[in-house]
Formats: structure tokens, sequence, C-alpha cells
């Protein structure tokens, strides 16, 4: 096989930054950066623009929050990509680290500093693997006191600015929240959200006087929108508090609901068609404001200065690396100087197309042509990759990169086409759409596949003999499904942390996972028969495609023997497969060793396979 050594070098360290994180003065953006070859703490010095790596941990750093009104900052750190989240304080501008946490087998989501910066809100299932309860640490002392436990998933999100209260999301499942009250007197918790079928609350944010929040829901909507929620009113029990519908939305609004320091602004972005645009608004007029344009790629962790007019979030676009941002309502610009090693014109920007399906829905999805077509046969047809994202309810956007996508801008490099579909199931379009493979129905989804091929060799854009499939965590499950299911259609196969049964994978995943997945996938009580029919396990004799697995030794989602066993029963029908194991990474490939092993092998496997 060729060596391309030095072309995955030019394509996967296009580095990535993300989450921001304002001090208290506004003189400091800290956020997270993999620069050094994986994720660390970094700072950038707002006035004269430069910045610096501020913590050297083994492991990867998962979040920065700067304390509102000290120089100290609160780190998360996991080992082995295992996502079991420690929690470590970190002075500035010192680098000191002082660990606040070390329980390796409990996992902690940080939530939000107290108002006077002496305390911290988190969440942890030290009780129970399988439940989160909230928690508050005095970081001085190191005291701790739990605030609220239920048998559930607690994530506190927001300290109120009068610091009495506590804001609390109660996952009930992936796609269904509730939003809990908790005064830190004691009282009890008032529910907030009080609602039949399902609804999502992201991203709230509480109003300078504690008296209103702030969130984006589709509560009674088919797409996530901005509203506020009336928490001075009295509500009766079993009702849902009080609320305003900010801004209609024909998308899902997106990317949080920032808020000026004197309540009278918020931002937020919406999901067009998988690219974000940002919003300006004004809650005095109750008025949109006029927004800078982006260009086409996506927002995410939207902040607003403690001392400015200016908002701060990460952006990743196909031309544009993973890197933070500035954006006032009248201009946005890049802030921090994560570096582009490659010249944006060799970058393809993929075209948004519809495809026709078995019962008549439109899929979208992204199409990528590469610039050099010297692997096209005489009918000028090219092979193609199509690529499936995770979830299920995911969606493919078009970015450069991230944790969850490989680099396909590497594979468009090496000669193959590249087709991104978003198929039923996929968030972005509406509850309607994000449920239509629930449970029994989850073939259909796999049926979308088969149709983006027929679309692909009726337009002329495959080589029919040259079709392959690639895929991570729920998307490595539609690869197993589409080779299972429609095996004449596929060259070659990648499946990356993916599952392969789900009776072993809802029996073996983390306990605190598995209610959530169940909700989406079918439970072991009431769904096994269903959940034994749809594992590509049970179909491996039917599987011709060549097939390449693989998996982090360390994940707590998909457990690796979902990877082991397909392996295993490939090999004992003389199957080609190939198995490459990762000893220190979870579900994402987040070591820049990890990626310049795997992502070449990943383009090896297709050219083998797809010459």
């Amino acid at each position: 096989m060729p060596n391309h050594s030095i072309d995955i070098l030019q394509y996967i360290l296009v580095r990535r930054a993300h989450g921001p994180s304002w001090s208290s003065d506004a003189s400091q953006l800290a956020f997270v950066a993999d620069t050094s070859g994986l994720d660390q703490a970094w700072l950038l010095d707002m006035q004269i623009r430069e910045q610096r790596q501020f913590t050297h941990f083994s492991e990867r750093v998962g979040l920065v929050a700067w304390s509102p009104c000290d120089q100290q900052l609160i780190v998360t750190v996991d080992v082995g990509g295992n996502e079991h989240d420690q929690l470590s304080l970190v002075q500035f501008p010192s680098g000191e680290v002082r660990a606040l946490t070390s329980l390796p087998g409990v996992i902690h989501h940080f939530g939000a500093w107290s108002p006077d910066g002496q305390s911290i809100c988190y969440s942890s299932n030290q009780r129970h693997q399988a439940f989160f309860d909230v928690w508050i640490m005095d970081i001085t002392t190191g005291e701790t006191r739990c605030v609220l436990e239920q048998d559930a998933s607690l994530m506190p999100v927001a300290w109120s600015p009068d610091g009495n209260m506590l804001l609390v999301t109660r996952l009930n499942t992936e796609l269904d929240q509730d939003l809990l009250l908790v005064p830190l007197n004691g009282a009890p918790p008032r529910l907030l959200t009080f609602h039949e079928g399902e609804a999502t609350y992201e991203y709230p944010t509480f109003a300078p006087d504690s008296q209103s929040l702030y969130v984006l829901t589709n509560y009674q909507r088919e797409f996530m929108a901005p509203v506020r929620l009336d928490l001075s009113s009295a509500t009766l029990p079993q009702t849902h508090t009080p609320l305003t519908l900010l801004a209609d939305t024909a998308w899902d609004a997106e990317a949080g609901i920032a808020m000026s320091p004197d309540g009278k602004m918020l931002a937020w972005a919406i999901n067009e068609n998988g690219c974000s645009r940002l919003v300006f608004y004004d809650t005095e007029s109750t008025q949109e404001l006029p927004a800078p344009a982006l260009p086409p790629g996506v927002v995410e962790g939207l902040q607003w200065s403690p001392q400015t007019d200016e908002v701060a979030f990460s952006f990743n676009s196909t031309r544009f690396n993973g890197n933070i941002w500035t954006a006032s309502p009248a201009q946005a610009q890049q802030a921090t100087g994560v570096p582009m090693e490659i010249e944006q014109s060799s970058l393809v920007e993929p075209e948004l197309i519809h495809y026709p399906t078995f019962d008549g829905r439109q899929i979208p999805a992204y199409f990528y042509r590469p610039q050099q077509t010297n692997r096209a046969n005489a009918s000028g047809q090219l092979p193609v990759i199509i690529f499936v994202h995770g979830g299920p309810e995911s969606q493919f956007r078009p970015l450069y990169a991230a944790p969850w996508m490989p680099p396909l801008q590497y594979y468009l490099h090496r000669g193959f086409a590249v087709l991104a579909p978003n198929v039923r199931g996929s968030r972005g379009y509406g509850k309607t759409y994000v449920h239509l493979d629930d449970v029994e129905r989850r073939p259909d989804s796999v049926a979308d596949l088969k149709a983006a091929v027929a679309w692909l060799v009726e337009h002329g854009k495959a080589d029919p003999k040259r079709i392959g499939i690639m895929g991570r965590s729920y998307g490595g499950y539609m690869v197993l499904a589409a080779i299972t299911s429609y095996p004449d259609l596929w060259a070659a196969a990648v499946d990356m942390v993916g599952i392969a049964n789900f009776v072993s994978f809802l029996e073996k995943t983390g306990p605190w996972r598995r209610a959530w997945r169940e909700a989406e996938y079918g439970s072991l009580a009431h769904h096994r028969n269903i959940l034994e029919q749809i594992s590509p396990i049970h179909a491996v004799d039917r599987i011709t495609a060549p097939l390449m697995v693989l998996h982090g030794a360390n994940d707590s989602r998909v457990p690796i023997n979902e990877a082991e066993h397909i392996v295993a029963a490939l090999r004992a029908r003389h199957v080609p497969v190939h198995y490459l194991r990762f000893e220190d990474e979870g579900h994402f490939m987040l070591r820049h060793t990890t990626q310049t092993t795997a992502y070449p092998a990943i383009g090896d496997w297709f050219e083998q396979y797809m010459p």
C-alpha cells in the first residue's frame, strides 16, 4: 500500500479550538485546543491577542470555566478517553493545579460557579452508577453537600444571580428533559416544565434579576425556539411555567442562548440546513437586531463577555478549522490563531442535495466531489464513500473535522467522492423526522442508504462497483446494517466504534446511558425480539464486503466487545476483516497519534478494494 503519512499530517493536523470561557474582567479568554496533540486548556490575552497553553496534563481536558470573580478556573480531565471526568482547580497566572475530585470510577459533570466564586455545583454518580445527583462544593475547604438526589440523571446548568437557587436539567431521554428550580435553603425543588409528550430544554440562562429564565425549547413545537419562562408567577401543580415565545423558527435554534450582563440583549444561532446563522435580539424592543454574516459553518457554545457587547463562540466550517470567534451586532472576527496549514483553495465545499427514498420522502445529504478526478473510470464515474453520522439523533454538518467526524477532505484528496446523508432519525429537521427510525422502524433508515446508492448511480456520480460505506458510533451500526441488509451494494466498509448487537450493547453500555438509549432503540424488557432482529451480528453470513473495524479499549458508550464479536464472526467465515484496537482511546479518536494511524489506514482500505 502507498505511504500517505505526509498527506494525512497536512489534513488531520488542522487543529481545533472550542469551549470558550471569559475571565471576569474580559481580559482573558480560556478555551480548549488540541494544538499540542491532545486537548488542553489555553488562554488568549484579549489586549495583545497572544495565546498560550495553560495546562499540561497527560490526559485530555474536557472543558474550562473561569470563576466569575477570581483568577482561577475549573478544568475537567478524564483518563484514556473513558469520560470519567474529574474536577481540578487551576490558578492564574501561576498555572498551579489542585485536584478537587479523585474518584476514578465516578463521573463528574461540572455545572456552574456560584456568583461569589466561592463554590461550584456539579453532578456525580458516586451514589449509584446509573444515577446522577447534584452536589455543591466549597472550593476553599473542599466541603461538599448533596442538594438534590433522585434516581434520575440530574445535571446542574446554572446558578441564579442572587445565589439562592440552582437550575437543574433532568434528562428523561436524549430528546426529553425537564427543568427543576432547586432552592438552596432546603425547600423542595420546583418543576418548571410539566409537560406531556416530548420536549427538549437546552442552554437555560437566568435574567439578572433571577425572575426570568431564557431557554431554547421545542415544547409544543416542531423546532427548537427561544422562549422566556416567567419564574415570578405562581403555578399550580402539573402546570408548565408560563412562557413567551421570543421568535418563531422554521429551523432549530441552537448553540446556546447567551445574555448580555445588563439583560438587554440575547444571542443564539439558527441551524438552517446544517449551517449556523447568528442572531442578536433586543429584549426591550423584542426585535431581532442586525447580525454579521458568517461563512457556511457551525456555531457552538455562545458565551457573552462580562464586560463588553460581544459574544465568544466556537466556529468550524469546511474551509475554517475550529477556532474561537467573537461577534457583536456590528461584526464577527476570528479571535484565536489555531493554525490551518492547508490552502483553503484545496478544500472542497459540499453541495447540498436531496434524494428520494422508498416512501417518497426527500433525504438531505451533502455531496463532495474531489478536485482531482484521476480515479474516475472511462465513463467519468468516481469511487464514492458514503459517510454515516452517529447519534442516531445527530446531524451531518459541513465542518472540516471533529472528534465525531473523520477528515473527509483527506479522502477527497485521495480521489474519492463523499456523500454524507442525514437519513431519517437525524436532528435538524424537526421532531417528526427524528422519530421516523424508532424501534421497529430502524430498518427504514438503512433503506435510506440504499436509496443514496441508487441516486449516486442514477446521476452518474458513482461507479457502481466502487461504492464504500463508513460510519462511527451509531453510524458504525448503520454500516454493519447496510452490509448485511444490502450486501451487493458495497465494495468495502469501515465500522468505527459501532454497535453489532443491540442486546449486548444495552447490557454492557454505561448504566447511566442505558435508560436514555432504550428510549430510542427499544428496551430489553419489551423489545428484545426486535433488537435481536435488527442486530447485524445475527446476519454476518450475509456480509461479503471487506470490513475494517476500529475501536477504543476504554469506550464507555459502545463497549469494545461489540467490535470484537463482529471481527471474530467474520474471521471465522474468512471474510476480509482488519481490526485496529486503540488502548488509550475511548469513544472518540482524540490523540493525534491515533488519528495518524487510523485515518490513513481507512484510506488504504478503501483504495485496496475500490482502486
